[in-house]
């Protein structure tokens, strides 16, 4: 497992500070006592130019919550998200479209993020048509020529790609903005594991190439590793383990972090058996090393 080396400056991207978000329980649950679900407790860290960081974590640990609390999808209970200095929950109307013209997401399943009814030329005009900016053919050319895919690849449809081609396809709208950070939610775990490398070869290059920076959501540590300059670690909607990806993985403070590093598969039978089991609980405790959320109950 290797992270590439970051080429951005110092200033900050984005900025999340003691993000916190709070849901009611459904009905059932209220009558048990448990009113309130903590998905979110006081994650705070930041993104960098042309930085990659990585937060992984298993199902359940609060990663979609974070990714929807940062794009402005879902207000927090509180806390802070602040993106170029300005605060992500406080934008409205004009302010909030040029947001999404900064900040583009790439989704898990290629399968199901593209609209099966348009042409890839129509799916790579569709964000630029949003905007009311001029779509340029010669633009979509472009776009696919930098996910390695051939100019041919306009007049079809989604159906009649691979599930690595179509992601290429999502990256490539992604792209078509110029954003200045890509939120990457799962973009690879629903790919086989040689499109896997080819994808995670290539968002690299696009990183030199075009100096964007990455948020990079997965549960797979090998993968986040791979790509990432920094590595946190969520669980139980905390973030309990933050830093550079050598620190992280060579010398893990937390003890979830341990169990995710010896969950990872490795070739020679005889070591695999040699690891600790994974712990089975369904949610943390004091005894974990991870405290109950301080920001109380209510709503």
């Amino acid at each position: 497992m290797s992270a590439q080396t970051p080429i951005g400056g110092s200033a900050e991207l984005l900025r999340v500070t003691d993000l916190v978000k709070h849901f009611r329980s459904p009905r059932a649950a209220r009558r048990r006592g448990q009113a309130i679900v903590h998905a979110l407790c006081s994650a705070s860290f930041s993104v960098g130019p042309a930085e990659t960081l990585g937060i992984v974590g298993e199902s359940g640990s609060g990663k979609t919550t974070l990714l929807r609390t940062i794009l402005g999808l879902q207000q927090p209970t509180s806390g802070q998200v602040l993106f170029l200095g300005q605060d992500v929950s406080q934008r409205k109307g004009a302010t909030a479209r040029a947001l999404q013209q900064e900040i583009s997401v790439v989704f898990q399943d290629p399968y199901t993020s593209l609209d099966p009814r348009m042409t890839v030329a129509d799916l790579l005009a569709e964000p630029m048509r949003i905007h009311r900016l001029p779509v340029d053919g010669a633009r979509a050319r472009t776009l696919l020529d930098q996910v390695r895919l051939p100019a041919t690849s306009l007049r079809k449809f989604p159906h009649e790609f691979s599930g690595g081609q179509r992601q290429r396809i999502a990256i490539a709208r992604a792209l078509a903005l110029n954003p200045k950070l890509i939120v990457l939610d799962e973009p690879v775990s629903a790919l086989d594991v040689s499109v896997q490398a080819e994808v995670l070869t290539l968002l690299k290059e696009l990183q030199r190439e075009r100096q964007v920076s990455y948020l990079f959501v997965a549960h797979d540590l090998a993968v986040v590793a791979d790509i990432s300059h920094r590595v946190g670690v969520m669980y139980g909607g905390q973030l309990v383990e933050l830093g550079p990806t050598k620190q992280v993985i060579g010398e893990p403070a937390h003890p979830y972090t341990r169990e995710l590093l010896a969950a990872v598969p490795v070739p020679d039978p005889r070591i695999e058996r040699a690891k600790p089991r994974m712990l089975q609980r369904r949610w943390p405790t004091e005894t974990d090393g991870l405290p109950p959320c301080p920001h109380g109950d209510a709503l």
